[in-house]
């Protein structure tokens, strides 16, 4: 667990692509020009920091509980919502509770397993793809970062040799200082409720075997109803969306294992050097829990 607080600049970029596709597209930057405290930090994440990229990110997720409130209230750069979005026959809850995070193309999102024909339904799996697209990819933190999106319910080969082919464009990541592999299901975990699949695994280790060793590669999902941070600080679970909990205990692969608590990930960046300054698990409340 990392917690700085810093005082500068912030131009936030991102770069979204369709299917089997390594060129960037479009970057948009954002500018801001306020400042942040120390307990403004601690009392619920991003608080206009100008120096950083505040990535929010959490699965599992109860449309009727304060997520929305607090997300709102954190003002990230971005929300990235990693599967299951609402346990509803549609996304009609979803899309209208983040209705405005969406407009302003600060929200990102996976397909879950209950968004999908596997515990869903195939019109259901059809909204969420149209709305979160089988994978993507986008640069943040002054294009020092690269977010990977990935379908764990979808074609996991494929998926994997267009990571791998994103991983590899040397253009496409020139400055980049960590990746961030975001899927639903994980290919770490605690033991809990869902194990990790191979093809999961497969596809996750397929695309981190192909980064080069001077890039930091983090691995976050949700699947399981959890908070949990590894050891390591390279693998987390952000499943505590509300839906309900799930049971695990702490390990030495696992420092940090919370299944009393609901809340979310937050993930800070340097936008000047790249540098990760914060992973952190906060309350619906915006109470520091990790």
């Amino acid at each position: 667990m990392i917690l700085v607080t810093l005082f500068a600049s912030l131009s936030f970029s991102q770069t979204v692509t369709n299917q089997n596709t390594t060129n960037q597209n479009t970057t948009n930057q954002n500018t801001t020009n306020q400042n942040t405290t120390y307990s403004t930090m601690i009392n619920g994440s991003k608080k206009n920091d100008s120096s950083v990229t505040v990535i929010n990110a959490v699965g599992d997720i109860d449309c009727f509980n304060h997520l929305d409130d607090q997300i709102k209230s954190d003002n990230p750069d971005l929300f990235i919502a990693l599967g299951d979005l609402c346990y509803k026959p549609d996304l009609i809850n979803f899309t209208t509770i983040y209705g405005d995070l969406i407009k302003e193309n600060k929200l990102a999102c996976l397909v879950g397993n209950h968004d999908s024909d596997e515990d869903g339904s195939s019109e259901l799996q059809n909204q969420t793809l149209e709305l979160c697209e089988d994978h993507w990819y986008r640069k943040i933190a002054n294009d020092t970062s690269l977010l990977i999106g990935l379908n764990t319910n979808g074609d996991t080969e494929s998926q994997t040799k267009w990571g791998q082919s994103l991983v590899t464009n040397g253009t496409l990541m020139k400055g980049i200082k960590n990746v961030f592999l975001l899927a639903h299901k994980p290919a770490h975990t605690p033991e809990s409720h869902h194990p990790a699949r191979d093809s999961t695994i497969g596809m996750l280790s397929g695309i981190e075997s192909n980064i080069s060793k001077s890039v930091q590669v983090y691995e976050i999902s949700a699947h399981n109803h959890i908070m949990a941070e590894s050891s390591n600080g390279r693998w987390f679970i952000s499943g505590a969306g509300g839906r309900s909990h799930y049971d695990a205990e702490t390990s030495s692969e696992w420092s940090y294992v919370n299944t009393k608590n609901y809340g979310y990930l937050q993930i800070r960046i340097n936008n000047t050097d790249g540098n990760v300054l914060g992973t952190n698990f906060y309350g619906l409340y915006g109470r520091l829990l990790h």
